[in-house]
């Protein structure tokens, strides 16, 4: 059987070779990654595309990269652990969840999940947010009540998604915590070993970047591809604001109801904070004490995909299993995989069916749509953009061992 990652790998660093290689002291199997693809759970463009990163993974131990599709990936931290989950239970072959926390005690990270389900825990929840408190703040005071942990640990992103991925995980599947080394998740100074990514990809919008600093953290593939991606451009999440702005322009109040996470009024918000003179301007007037940055970032990019909560309700109730890339131990896990899988889009979908209602679609083709149009919006958000419809032209990898 094998063990899955689930990851953004935004980049790829050595703290992820460092996951790798415990898994492999511990797991005998093949390691199988759901990635999420052209963005990530807080709602930002990845440094890198989702096939340079999918291969880079396969460089760096991994067997198997699967898409954890848009509809999953840019979601809260609940959703996103319950869509990864769901993905590789489907595949029928993973017995193993390895995750990094920066808590260890399984038995701690268990009592906060449980605490989800109990009455205390709606009823403090409830008191919390009726104060105007966000629930990911509320939930951090409870969950601190509840394991006695303290609350900056519970803030912690890996903390967080290793006690939803707990909450999430089916009995046949068990859990393998890998403590987390290095710098916190969101510490931007490169350090001399086990930087964040949040630190690699700060370092490499400066000009120039710290090359050296940048290659202690990275291998020397990753380190060649980010070379690459910046001499060609970064990606810029500032470019996003023509076209929200755009699309507000031409919005009704009933249509933006319908967008999915568009609650609360936030419409109105929305509508209003189109006299924003840029993108940073916008998220500052649309984040408050209730809205967090990832959450309005997760919110626009809904809103840019027309993804309706009707939609995302049909789509949770479906498995959408795309190969990215994969080496030869990876080819003979796809071997048992009996599910449907998607080695070639155009077989599932065209491109004619991202624009024209020729024929219904099944929920799973719906869902390869949304990925493709999350490609393109990427794509867009450079100094020159870039040619859209890559996920028609490019196949799943196959690397061969050396």
């Amino acid at each position: 059987m094998a063990v899955g990652i689930i990851a953004e790998y935004n980049p790829f660093h050595m703290g992820h070779a460092h996951q790798i290689s415990e898994i492999k002291k511990f797991c005998g199997g093949e390691i199988v990654t759901v990635m999420s693809g052209s963005f990530t759970q807080r709602g930002e463009p990845a440094i890198l595309d989702k096939f340079t990163r999918a291969r880079l993974a396969i460089l760096s131990g991994v067997d198997l990269v699967l898409e954890l599709p848009f509809v999953s990936a840019v979601r809260s931290a609940q959703d996103f652990a319950r869509g990864s989950i769901r993905l590789l239970e489907s595949l029928g072959v993973v017995d193993t969840l390895a995750f990094g926390a920066e808590v260890t005690d399984i038995e701690k990270l268990k009592s906060a999940a449980a605490a989800f389900e109990g009455k205390f825990f709606a009823e403090e929840l409830r008191q919390q947010m009726t104060q105007g408190i966000s629930y990911a703040a509320a939930v951090t005071k409870i969950l601190s009540k509840v394991t006695k942990l303290d609350e900056k640990i519970l803030r912690q992103p890996n903390t967080i998604l290793a006690i939803e991925y707990l909450r999430a995980l089916p009995e046949k599947i068990s859990p393998l915590i890998i403590e987390r080394v290095g710098a916190a998740y969101d510490d931007l100074t490169l350090r001399e070993k086990f930087s964040s990514a949040s630190a690699i990809r700060a370092a490499l919008y400066k000009n120039p970047p710290a090359w050296e600093k940048i290659s202690a953290q990275v291998s020397n593939d990753t380190l060649k591809a980010l070379r690459e991606e910046k001499l060609s451009g970064l990606v810029d999440e500032n470019f996003l604001f023509r076209p929200i702005l755009s699309k507000l322009l031409t919005s009704r109040v009933d249509e933006l109801k319908k967008i999915y996470g568009m609650t609360e009024g936030l419409e109105f918000r929305l509508l209003n904070a189109a006299t924003s003179k840029n993108f940073a301007e916008l998220l500052k007037n649309l984040i408050g004490r209730r809205y967090t940055a990832s959450r309005i970032r997760r919110l626009l990019l809904h809103f840019l995909l027309n993804l309706t909560a009707e939609e995302v309700a049909e789509f949770d109730a479906t498995t959408c299993i795309k190969i990215l890339a994969f080496n030869e131990r990876g080819r003979a896990l796809l071997k048992k995989i009996t599910v449907p899988k998607i080695t070639k889009l155009t077989k599932n979908l065209n491109r004619r069916d991202l624009f024209e209602r020729r024929r219904k679609l099944e929920p799973y083709q719906k869902i390869l749509s949304l990925d493709v149009l999350a490609t393109d919006l990427r794509a867009i958000l450079f100094e020159t953009p870039r040619p859209p419809q890559k996920d028609f032209s490019t196949p799943p990898l196959f690397i061969r061992f050396t």
